[in-house]
Order: C-alpha cells, then structure tokens, then sequence
C-alpha cells in the first residue's frame, strides 16, 4: 500500500515538473524580441502589396512593437530598420502605426524614469538638454515652422504630454522639468 502511494506521489511529482518546464519553454517561445520584431518586418515588405495586406502588416508589426519591453523596444529602435520602415508607409499608415505604437511606448518610458534611480535619470536630462541646446544653436533664426506642422511629430509630442502627466510620479516630474521647459522653448520658437 505504501509503495503505491509513493509510486503516485513520484508520477504526481514528475508530472508537476514536465508541466513546469513545459510552462516556461512556452512563456520564453512567445516572448517578443527586438530580433523576432526585425524577422517579421523583414518577412512582410510593404512593396506591391495591397491596402488590406498592407493594413494588415501593419498591425501585426504594432502588436509586435507593442509587446516587446522597454528595453527590447529600445533594441529595436536603435536597430535603425524600423526609420526605413516607418517612410515607405503612406501618411495616414504612418498616423495609424503611431495611434497603435505611442501611447504604449511612451508608457513604458515613463515607468521606466519611474523606476530609475535618481542620479541616472537626472543624467539623462543633461545629456538630453545638451543635445537640445546643440539642436536650437543649429535652428538659429531659421524658420523651422514647417517642422513642427508634421502630424506625426504632433501626435509625438501630445501623447508625450499626456503621459508625462498622467504617468509620471512627483520625483520623476521634477527631474524631467528642464527638459519639458526646453522642448517648450524650441516649439515657441517654431511658431
């Protein structure tokens, strides 16, 4: 009697750990990467495709970008496929990509600075306030308002906001305050 119920307990055992192994080869196999991100744009060209192919490819590149992490996401863009991408869509794909991409991009930024610890993030808005400082010396007195009409690099800039508001704890909205009041100042100036 014995020996069977721990000849059960033994199955019972090993069954927990196939389903187990099991359970996270699965979470792993469907974990989004930048690489499996680059695979399917690669996979799917816009060239000579439909309009409902070409929505379609679309929104499946959306899902993708949508479901990687913050630091893959960052992978991904720093990869420098998706800008060749992203100018062979029409404007209003374009408009579409980023209404499915940006606002959960910018959510993660956000929780992202969130997270960070404060010095890092603090350094951050240096590096991007120089950068900034370096990009108005090159605007000089141009007249850059054509720029600034883009809608896609509106809809950047509203949903930035929004998430900035909405997302952003205290500590991380007074670390990002220069950077806002610079990004203020260049768009006054565009006007």
């Amino acid at each position: 009697m014995k020996r069977r119920i721990y000849l059960w307990g033994g199955v019972a055992l090993l069954a927990v750990w196939v389903l187990a192994v099991g359970g996270i080869w699965l979470a792993r196999a469907q974990r989004m990467t930048a690489e499996k991100t680059i695979t399917y744009l690669e996979a799917n060209p816009l060239a000579d495709r439909s309009d409902e192919q070409r929505a379609t490819a679309i929104a499946g590149m959306a899902d993708r970008v949508n479901r990687l992490t913050f630091e893959e996401r960052q992978k991904f863009r720093f990869e420098g496929r998706l800008r060749e991408w992203f100018e062979e869509l029409t404007p209003e794909e374009r408009l579409r990509y980023l209404d499915l991409t940006l606002p959960k991009g910018m959510k993660q930024m956000m929780d992202a600075f969130n997270e960070m610890p404060p010095a890092r993030r603090k350094q951050i808005v240096s590096r991007a306030l120089v950068d900034m400082n370096r990009a108005r010396e090159e605007i000089g007195g141009r007249d850059i308002s054509g720029t600034m009409s883009d809608a896609n690099l509106q809809r950047m800039v509203d949903e930035g906001m929004r998430s900035f508001i909405r997302d952003a704890n205290a500590e991380t909205k007074l670390d990002l305050q220069p950077l806002i009041e610079q990004m203020q100042s260049i768009m006054q100036m565009a006007r």
